[in-house]
This record gives C-alpha cells, structure tokens and sequence, in this order.
C-alpha cells in the first residue's frame, strides 16, 4: 500500500508528467471545439453541399466572440469588415433616421447570418447591429469570405440563395407596409417569429423572444400606443397570452386571417 502510494505522489509530483496531461488535455477541448463547430457550419444551408474539406476550411477562419445582452456588435456607417454567424443568442438589426428614430429590420438567431451586404459591396454598414442576450457570434474577415466564395462555386451559388431570400424578406415588409393596417402587419410579424423563433408548449407557440411594445413598434413601423392597443384585443380575443415581455400564440388560425 506505502509502494503505491509513493508511486501516485511520484506522479503527481513530476513537473513534466503535469505538463503532459495539462497539454493532453487543452487538445482534447480544442479537439471537442473544432468538431462542434464543424457539425454546426454543416447543419446550416450556407455551407450545404459543401465537401467537408471545405467545410473545414471555412470553420479555421471563423473567429469566434461573445457579446454580452445589448452590446453593439457594429453600427451603422462602420467599415464593412467582416460577415458575422450566429451561433448562440439572438441580434436586432435596425436602422437609424437623422432624429435618432429606430426601425428594427430583422431580429436574427442561431444560424443566421447578418453584415453580408457590406462585405459584398465594400460599403459602409447600411444597418446596426445589437445583441439582444447574451450572444455568441462567428465572423469570418471579408477578405478570406471572398477568397472562399472565389474557390467554391457551391458556397458562391448558397450564398445567392441567402441574399435573395433576404431581399425577397424586405420586399415583402415594405409591400405590408404600404397596404396594411397595423393589425395586420402585428399579426403577420407575430406569426413570422413564431415561425423562425418559436417552441411548441402546452398552451400553444412561444417566441423565444423577450420583446416589448417598442421593438414590436419598431419591427412593424407602427407607435408603442398601437401596438399596446392591438396587443390589447388580440389578448382580450384569446388570440395570445403575453407574460413577462414574451408572447405564446394561442389561436394561429385567428392571427392567419387577420394578417390576410
């Protein structure tokens, strides 16, 4: 037993054994990391049908940050440095008017991506950028996206996909804009975060969103006392149940036809 005992103590005691498994083990995280990363790039539309050496490359030149609940990730007017990933957390983007007005465009979560136009165009950020929770984010620099895009034709065609589907997003909330009321575009903008932001309960569909009236306001270009008003008869008619700045969708039939 004192033979063995010796021999732990020995162990654990040499420098050089300490090292060894201190640096075993820093490879193993990094090793865990890098295979998680991967897994998550090739789950996302951006990176579909790319060969996984591809993939690989890619996941080598994103640099990962974390941004704490409303820190800017960029504003608008800032060099366009940069596309950015959503791994975790969720980011408003949102312009902003001479007067200092906001007008949210998107609210974005994991998968996403957002800052793509100014790494495409060399422009300056036509949008700011806030975390809305705590948040972790990939950016890869403009440079190596485009060296990327230069070698994948597959990467260069989904990342066509993604700009359209991102312009055909913004024709659509203008054409709202233009023709319906504020019922209207609230219903359809509620029933759009469910869509990308919701979990199924009991009671019906959460958007896994802590939204109050002003950036309901802001996501439909409508004023805080509208939306309070609406919010106000879509409870009242057992369409929703709002508790705590988050929204469960009860009766998706009744908001499907308003918004139609």
């Amino acid at each position: 037993m004192t033979l063995t005992l010796n021999l732990i103590d020995e162990t654990v005691a040499n420098p050089r054994q300490q090292r060894y498994n201190g640096n075993q083990h820093m490879l193993l995280k990094t090793d865990a990391r890098v295979i998680a990363r991967l897994d998550f790039l090739k789950r996302l539309p951006l990176f579909a049908d790319l060969p996984d050496t591809e993939v690989a490359a890619l996941s080598r030149d994103f640099v990962a940050h974390q941004y704490r609940q409303g820190e800017a990730i960029f504003y608008q007017g800032d060099p366009g440095q940069a596309l950015y990933l959503i791994e975790s957390g969720q980011v408003r983007i949102y312009v902003q008017n001479e007067t200092g007005q906001e007008t949210s465009i998107n609210v974005c979560s994991a998968g996403d991506i957002f800052g793509e136009m100014a790494v495409i165009d060399g422009l300056p950020r036509s949008a700011s950028a806030v975390a809305m929770e705590n948040t972790i984010v990939y950016f890869l620099s403009r440079d190596r996206f485009r060296e990327h895009l230069r070698r994948s034709p597959q990467l260069a065609l989904n990342f066509m996909r993604a700009l359209s589907v991102r312009v055909r997003y913004s024709t659509r909330q203008l054409g709202s804009l233009a023709v319906q009321d504020v019922p209207q575009r609230l219903a359809r903008k509620l029933l759009e975060l469910a869509q990308q932001h919701g979990q199924v309960e009991i009671e019906g569909v959460r958007i896994s969103l802590s939204l109050n009236q002003s950036d309901l306001a802001s996501l439909i270009g409508a004023t805080r006392e509208s939306i309070n008003k609406t919010l106000g008869l879509f409870r009242r008619n057992g369409y929703l149940h709002v508790e705590q700045s988050h929204i469960t969708i009860v009766d998706p039939d009744a908001l499907r036809e308003i918004s139609s």
